[in-house]
């Protein structure tokens, strides 16, 4: 199958289903006769721009994400808003906390928009290290992330 064929199908799973692991998501795939592998579904879900946001359950789901006339510190805020739950700043880290399953989307971001401020990412699966060289350079990105977050309130 090729991949434009193979990200269309994604997209109706996504649509038709509450999908909230790539596991899951190689399951429906493979009921549909596809083979591929998770670094392949990946990849995929970082091109079709899906995110995980909260479902009706109280779970979290992946869905398309809407607005891709968006640049991508937009995306970041608004990723930032819908999924981090607490950040925390340690000398020149910011350890950052999502709800399950979203950290390597928020890692990732921050990756592609190559803030000068971090120098490194290390993400989990709820949780996101954020390295800078200096103090004050981790004070800058928590006052991002946390002004993002205030606005919630």
């Amino acid at each position: 199958m090729r991949k434009s064929e193979r990200q269309m199908l994604i997209k109706q799973i996504i649509l038709n289903n509450e999908v909230s692991t790539q596991d899951e998501l190689l399951a429906f795939l493979h009921e549909k006769g596809v083979t591929a592998t998770q670094a392949t579904i990946s990849r995929d879900i970082k091109e079709l721009n899906l995110v995980k946001t909260p479902s009706g359950d109280g779970g979290i789901k992946y869905t398309i994400y809407q607005n891709n006339q968006v640049t991508l510190e937009e995306k970041l805020d608004s990723t930032i808003k819908s999924v981090v739950t607490n950040v925390t700043l340690v000398q020149f880290l910011n350890v950052v906390k999502t709800l399950p399953g979203n950290a390597h989307v928020i890692g990732a971001l921050i990756d592609d928009i190559h803030y000068p401020e971090i120098v490194g990412t290390v993400a989990g699966n709820d949780t996101i290290i954020l390295i800078s060289k200096t103090s004050e350079e981790a004070e800058g990105v928590y006052q991002h992330f946390d002004g993002a977050l205030q606005e919630l309130e």
